[in-house]
This record gives C-alpha cells, sequence and structure tokens, in this order.
C-alpha cells in the first residue's frame, strides 16, 4: 500500500466517524429536548400531574378594579394585601380590565385571569410568573 492510499483511508474513516459521532449527537439532543417540552406541557411520566379541581376551586378569586387600585396607591399604599400584583396577566399576556374574574394563588400571592390560571394550573402544579409550588397544605385545604 502507498503512503497515498492510507492518508485516503485514513481520511475517509475520519469522516465516517465524524458523521456518525454528529447524528449521535443531534438525535440524542433532540430526545432530551422532546422530554424537557413533554414535561412542561404536562405529558410523559416526568412530569407531576395539575392540581384537583377542588383544590383548584378554594382558591380566593377576586374582581379587578383599577379605580380601586389607584386610590389605593394615591392614599400612599404601595398594595392593598388583597389587591393584585400587576397589571397584566402572565399566563396570556393580556392588560386587566375592569370586572374580570382573577385568582390569587395562596402560595406565593401573584394573581392571574382565573381562566387562564386554572387552565394551566390542571396541566402543571406550578406559579406561571415565579413557577414555585403549592404546600401540601395549600393542596389539600386551598389555604394556608
Amino acid at each position: 500500500m502507498s503512503s497515498s492510499s492510507i492518508a485516503l483511508l485514513i481520511g475517509a474513516s475520519m469522516t465516517v466517524f465524524l458523521v456518525l459521532s454528529l447524528v449521535t449527537f443531534l438525535c440524542a439532543n433532540r430526545q432530551q429536548l422532546r422530554s424537557v417540552v413533554d414535561a412542561e406541557l404536562g405529558r410523559g411520566r416526568a412530569c407531576a400531574a395539575g392540581i384537583d379541581e377542588d383544590a383548584l376551586a378554594a382558591y380566593p378569586t377576586m374582581m379587578y378594579s383599577k379605580l380601586r387600585r389607584d386610590k389605593y396607591q394615591e392614599a400612599g399604599g404601595e398594595r392593598a394585601p388583597e389587591e393584585v400584583t400587576g397589571t397584566q396577566c402572565a399566563v396570556c399576556l393580556a392588560e386587566y380590565a375592569d370586572g374580570d374574574e382573577l385568582r390569587r394563588l395562596p402560595w406565593c400571592r401573584h394573581s392571574f385571569h382565573r381562566r387562564c390560571v386554572d387552565d394551566w394550573l390542571r396541566r402543571r402544579p406550578s406559579c406561571p410568573l415565579c413557577r414555585s409550588t403549592p404546600t401540601p397544605t395549600t393542596t389539600t385545604t386551598g389555604v394556608r
């Protein structure tokens, strides 16, 4: 065998090795990415089930009122204890309007449109904003 044929054989072997390595790397990352997305969407074995309907119904709701919020802030308070955190729903990204029904999560006190957060919590038991999860007492009794 001549030195040029040996170099050609080594080059072909290296090319096949690199192609196989790249294919293996891409397949492994695709599977890992799929499992992360499935867990976020509430599918698969790795993801915890969402919050049950009885516990969800026990979480407090309120009606949004921009006027009441503005009056409290003008009086010198940052936010009344029963008031909303923020002016938009972190799930649907829509601004709150007067009369919107909101639900507050008792473990982190964040507020969202009731329908948005209920759908979220049925799939995954975490706050859409801070990703904290309820304590065992909030899932069984609904309050802390």
